[in-house]
């Protein structure tokens, strides 16, 4: 029975993590100035977790808010100026009706899958390493393009938990910080692999310069 009940605990306690993050972030995306880093700071707490490193939840937040202000604000800027610019490129090409049309929405709709699959990796990217903002993006898109099965599995991840919280709204209590720690542990094996391989090829460098 303890058993049971300390498992229980356990569950309902995970639970309440998740939740308490979710509305926390919520509340902080509430200004809209501050979607991005309130995202920087919550996949910085959902890390902690991730790496087993601290279960709590509002002191890490304002920690990793503060610590990614301005480069994830930054990052909000680029990132709706972009897609300002997208949808009115997008307008504009709509309305040619000739064959330029097919080639010009193409080009955009290549530009929309890269920047998409390149989104994936930004905020694990942001908050794992300490890196510049164009850094951060760099190494971003070079992930998801080298380990592509892992990001299309985060794309469609992400896809489907949206299509549950369509049909199942109270799952917005707690589906974004729950998509963030599934998005973050995903990446993080890419991270540890990439790691692993730097690590051989550094012993194979070493190696060879002593025979």
């Amino acid at each position: 029975m303890n058993i049971l009940n300390s498992r229980l605990y356990s569950i309902l306690e995970t639970v309440s993590f998740f939740f308490l993050l979710n509305i926390l972030w919520f509340i902080m995306c509430l200004p809209i100035i501050t979607i991005f880093p309130a995202t920087a700071a919550m996949f910085g707490v959902v890390r902690q977790w991730v790496m087993k490193k601290d279960s709590a939840v509002f002191m890490p937040f304002f920690r990793f808010f503060k610590e990614n202000f301005k480069q994830s604000f930054l990052l909000g800027i680029i990132v709706f100026a972009f897609s300002y610019i997208f949808y009115i490129d997008f307008m504009l090409i709509n309305n040619l009706g000739n064959i330029m049309q097919n080639l010009l929405l193409a080009s955009l709709f290549l530009i929309a899958i890269i920047g998409t699959l390149t989104f994936t990796y930004i905020f694990p990217m942001m908050v794992h390493f300490k890196l510049t903002l164009w850094s951060a993006v760099k190494n971003s898109f070079f992930f998801s393009i080298k380990y592509f099965p892992t990001t299309l599995l985060s794309v469609i991840f992400v896809g489907l938990m949206f299509v549950v919280l369509l049909y199942v709204p109270v799952a917005f209590l707690m589906i974004f910080s729950f998509m963030a720690y599934v998005v973050f542990f995903i990446c993080y094996s890419r991270f540890r692999k990439e790691g692993e391989l730097a690590e051989k090829h550094q012993l194979a460098q070493e190696q060879g310069n002593h025979t």
